[in-house]
């Protein structure tokens, strides 16, 4: 009778944590938005997945959601290409485009986690078939690893890559670095400003860390990340095979332009440039990877990396870039990230730093920014993450505003902020501001701007029913402490 009472209870469990799961599905299928501040007493106008993708002329889509450190659920939408009538599937392969710059600095960390490289030595040491050529800005600081993984190297060669036709002759990676025939690469990789002291995307800073991988390792890119990357961490459908579809009989989505339509005379590019642009994926993989980061933060067993080098990772390095990714949080780094477009496919990566929450949107269209960001939105909000949810802003009661109103002032007299009332209504100047912005309340003592939430951040200290400072959060945990004075 115990015996039989006990798998009641293990059937009802599963069946009330299936229905739980459906729900959490569907409302997020159902709650695609922007991510904003909702005015008081009006409602976020949010809209279903397969109508998005309607009215975005997206074919195709793969998604999967983390959820407590491990895959919580993927699903796929649409067709693999215009006019056809099969399906995505969770086995679908993509291309993920830049996304790939996120494992490529997970796989060369692995070589500073061995100490095979440093994170602050001059690259040209290590770099044997080609070299960064030294001019007046290398005088005094030389490239490193840290500079080209952060986009401060002092490249300006800019963000994406042309591609190639399967009919066109694919470049190597030397002739790609050194503008040869056949690449299409005519962009300088001459160092323009200092390392380190400029953000600038570079996807070029990538093929350099191609080649030092491939010049220490003494393996191929390819062979390498498998080994070291794809294969640990069970990533089963990820290949830089160039044409996985006629190499290795793969399923693959076809890429289509922002108007649904697809390619002129082939299915997708070719990008040669693997460690920028290149690798052929699926939403479950690279929820593979965001689990694995967030693991090795938590210092879970097998690692991807040390907790301390991952953290490095996580870290601002210039701006709001970490190792590879970009950073998003206001009092300090909350979630890594990292989009990706190629012709015919975007991308897009999240994953909470010190929660195991995150989501993968992949598209077969290269047009689909604003969707995946709904989306990821609308995890966010079912999900209840720090970053990209809307908020329905709070009243502020009259007397709450004449208390807030005023100047506060830094220890820097240049640095001051004004707190003003119009019409019912606090506005936030800087002083070097001509415009004054809309304060907006949406939790207790945590104020905002305008949709800017995962940007900025005030609150205020209150002592004996007056308001005496304020603490002003921007980006990536820029604060600034400023004393009411007026």
């Amino acid at each position: 009778m115990r015996i039989s009472l006990l798998l009641v209870l293990v059937i009802l469990t599963n069946v009330s944590w299936s229905q739980n799961l459906e729900t959490r599905i569907k409302n997020v299928e159902n709650g695609l938005a922007f991510p904003k501040i909702v005015s008081l007493g009006k409602k976020t106008s949010k809209g279903n997945i397969l109508k998005r993708l309607k009215r975005n002329k997206i074919n195709g889509a793969s998604v999967a959601v983390i959820h407590q450190g491990k895959l919580a659920w993927a699903k796929t939408y649409g067709i693999t290409e215009a006019g056809s009538t099969n399906s995505v599937t969770t086995t679908t392969l993509f291309q993920a485009a830049s996304i790939g710059k996120v494992i490529t600095a997970l796989a060369v960390l692995k070589l500073v986690a061995e100490g095979k490289l440093g994170l602050d030595e001059n690259v040209n040491d290590k770099l044997k078939r080609w070299k960064i050529k030294e001019n007046k800005h290398t005088e005094s600081t030389k490239v490193t690893l840290r500079h080209l993984l952060s986009h401060s190297a002092g490249l300006t060669d800019g963000y994406g890559f042309l591609g190639y036709g399967p009919k066109d002759q694919i470049p190597t990676l030397l002739q790609i670095l050194n503008n040869a025939s056949p690449a299409k690469t005519k962009k300088s990789l001459a160092i323009k400003s200092t390392p380190g002291k400029v953000e600038r995307y570079s996807g070029a800073g990538y093929l350099i860390i191609q080649l030092l991988i491939e010049d220490v390792s003494q393996l191929s890119f390819a062979d390498y990340v498998q080994q070291r990357i794809f294969t640990p961490l069970q990533m089963t459908n990820t290949t830089y095979d160039n044409q996985p579809d006629k190499n290795q009989g793969k399923s693959i989505a076809a890429g289509h332009l922002s108007n649904g339509k697809s390619l002129k005379n082939k299915r997708y590019n070719i990008y040669p440039e693997k460690a920028a642009a290149g690798p052929w994926t699926t939403a479950e993989d690279l929820a593979k990877l965001v689990v694995a980061i967030q693991g090795a933060f938590k210092n879970q067993a097998d690692p991807i990396l040390p907790q301390a080098l991952i953290t490095k990772f996580l870290s601002p390095q210039i701006n709001n870039k970490g190792l590879g990714v970009n950073l998003k949080g206001v009092d300090k780094p909350q979630a890594f990230w990292h989009a990706g477009q190629n012709l015919g496919y975007t991308a897009l990566l999240y994953g909470l730093i010190d929660q195991g929450e995150g989501a993968v949107v992949l598209l077969n269209s290269d047009g689909g920014e604003r969707f995946m960001q709904e989306f990821v939105s609308s995890v966010a909000n079912e999900y209840n993450w720090p970053v990209m949810k809307s908020y329905e802003s709070l009243k502020i009661a009259p007397s709450l505003q004449s208390l807030l109103v005023g100047k506060y002032q830094s220890t820097n007299p240049s640095q001051s902020i004004y707190i003003n009332q119009k019409k019912g209504t606090l506005f936030i100047k800087p002083a070097n501001s001509r415009k004054a912005f809309q304060l907006y309340k949406i939790g207790e003592n945590h104020y905002t701007l305008k949709d800017s939430q995962d940007y900025f951040k005030l609150k205020f200290t209150f002592e004996n029913d007056k308001v005496t400072s304020m603490t002003y959060a921007e980006s990536i945990g820029k604060v600034l402490e400023l004393k009411k004075v007026e």
